[in-house]
């Protein structure tokens, strides 16, 4: 699914809701801003090497949630590869995602795992199966590192396009008890959490399971 397929970018009017340390926020989306950055790999990748990971500095949500205007900031991320490299993703910037149960990361013998590749996200059509959410605190930043397979060097370049969120914070559910932001959103959360009215979660952390069945 291609960047150009509107339906897939959070657009203003939408809710969503996120969950951090097992406290579940919902918000409405007020504005959207469009954002579109390439990045150039800081060094040539020689053929069987790994490099990273990296942080890009440039690729980091600088407001947080603000509980006087009740604002936040959210990102919503996706990006487009040039070069056949296999791409890893941490996010947050210390845990590794995408992997299997029982092959949660790459290894010296098995690299073929939780990796884009070119084909999946092509550097002018971007596709949201790289999709990833950046605020703050504590997902700001994404990790990358990349191994080359191939038998010669390469300098990789990412292509990410961005839309920035400003969302006014509705209330929160923590232990099955709903707390609205203020009065008037009482009965949107309510309606909110019941899924009366419509939302979007967002994924956040990675999706884990045991290695073994249970």
């Amino acid at each position: 699914m291609s960047w150009r397929d509107w339906s897939s970018w959070i657009k203003e009017g939408y809710f969503i809701s996120y969950e951090v340390d097992g406290v579940r926020y919902y918000e409405h989306v007020l504005a959207r801003d469009f954002a579109h950055w390439v990045y150039v790999w800081p060094e040539a990748v020689g053929p069987g090497e790994e490099s990273g990971p990296t942080v890009p500095s440039e690729l980091q949500v600088t407001v947080r949630y603000n509980p006087d205007t009740g604002l936040n900031r959210i990102w919503q991320v996706i990006f487009g590869i040039e070069g056949q490299v296999y791409v890893y993703v941490e996010h947050p910037t210390d845990i590794h995602r995408h992997g299997l149960p029982k092959l949660p990361k790459p290894t010296s013998t098995e690299r073929k795992v939780s990796h884009f590749e070119e084909w999946m996200s092509p550097f002018h059509e971007p596709s949201f199966i790289t999709e990833h959410f950046l605020l703050r605190p504590g997902y700001d930043r994404m990790a990358l590192s990349i191994y080359n397979p191939q038998d010669v060097s390469v300098t990789p370049k990412l292509n990410f396009l961005i839309a920035k969120l400003v969302t006014e914070r509705i209330g929160k559910e923590e232990a099955g008890v709903l707390t609205p932001r203020v009065e008037r959103f009482r009965e949107t959360l309510d309606k909110l959490a019941r899924r009366v009215i419509p939302h979007r979660p967002l994924t956040l952390r990675p999706v884990r399971a045991p290695p073994t069945g249970r």
